[in-house]
């Protein structure tokens, strides 16, 4: 045993003299670099495929709307689909504009200041709940931001998005369904529009409910509190005032809640038309067209932007 044991180390030594590597027990330089270079194939292999699958996570977290199925729509989800539209851009605040914390808002002659938002709050209105000829279910809020001198109003149920630019009251659907200052989307289209885009779950999380706007039951109507804050006027008051060429002015300061800038605008002469309404227009101090003024004989101001798009009306 003790002489087998004996040859065979004589016989390894050898070997050794000779030139060639064994090692007892292990393998040859040329096994081990192959096996270096399968392990390392291998840890790049896993490492590429560790990669894909983390960029396919990302890119289902940024495709991910969080709209599960489309029968379960919440009421963020709706009101954050529709301000992702761009074609409401100019009347509400934007999906992009509450993300980023900031908008624009354009007073009266067009002056523009920029605001912060953190959220954006619905305060549900008991009075607009009771408007004739709502549509079915449809729920409608006050909103604590608003893109011009008038109030934001958004209603929403299963089927529709309704937004509602106005200083004026409504009593009834039907008045404001087809005005310029009322916009209306359907659910369903913006669901396919925008079911993959994670814009939505993220615009959702900042849109929160508040307090109740307050409740008169003792009156069939009421009053939308301007952004601005500023007092409207009555109108039984405005009505009952004959418009004329000496307070027409006096009308459109009460509707913008503060004087005309005349530092930045240059106002035409009102000017009165056939059809017994008084109207002007204002430009910039580079003479281009930033906006008219039209008041109707009892009093009421609608007021256009430089494109003729109606911005909003009231007294």
């Amino acid at each position: 045993m003790k002489k087998q044991f004996f040859t065979g180390l004589v016989l390894c030594s050898s070997l050794t003299l000779v030139g060639c590597s064994i090692n007892i027990g292990g393998n040859s330089d040329d096994e081990k670099s192959s096996n270096n270079d399968q392990k390392s194939e291998s840890t790049s292999k896993q490492s590429n495929n560790d990669t894909s699958n983390d960029q396919s996570s990302n890119n289902e977290d940024n495709n991910e709307s969080g709209i599960k199925n489309e029968s379960n729509i919440t009421e963020q989800q709706s009101i954050a689909m529709a301000m992702l539209e761009p074609n409401l851009e100019s009347k509400i605040v934007t999906g992009d504009e509450l993300l980023s914390g900031k908008y624009t808002q354009t007073f009266g002659a067009g002056k523009k200041q920029e605001q912060d938002i953190d959220t954006l709050e619905l305060s549900e209105s008991p009075q607009l709940n009771k408007m004739k000829n709502k549509p079915e279910g449809m729920k409608f809020y006050g909103l604590n931001a608003s893109k011009g001198s008038y109030a934001t109003i958004v209603g929403v149920n299963k089927k529709e998005v309704v937004y509602i630019m106005t200083q004026s009251v409504i009593n009834d659907y039907n008045d404001i369904k087809d005005s310029e200052t009322t916009k209306i989307l359907n659910i369903s289209d913006l669901y396919s529009k925008y079911k993959d885009n994670r814009k939505v779950a993220n615009v959702a999380n900042k849109i929160e409910f508040g307090d109740s706007m307050p409740s008169n039951d003792d009156e069939d109507t009421s009053t939308l509190e301007d952004d601005t804050d500023s007092e409207q006027s009555d109108d039984s008051d405005s009505s009952s005032e004959e418009v004329t060429r000496d307070n027409v002015i006096d009308k459109v300061e009460s509707y913008e809640g503060e004087t005309l800038d005349t530092d930045s605008y240059t106002f035409k002469e009102p000017e009165k038309t056939d059809e017994g309404k008084w109207g002007f227009s204002f430009e910039d101090k580079d003479g281009n067209l930033a906006g008219s003024y039209v008041i109707d004989e009892d009093g009421e101001v609608t007021e256009y932007d430089e494109d003729g798009e109606e911005v909003g009306s009231g007294y």
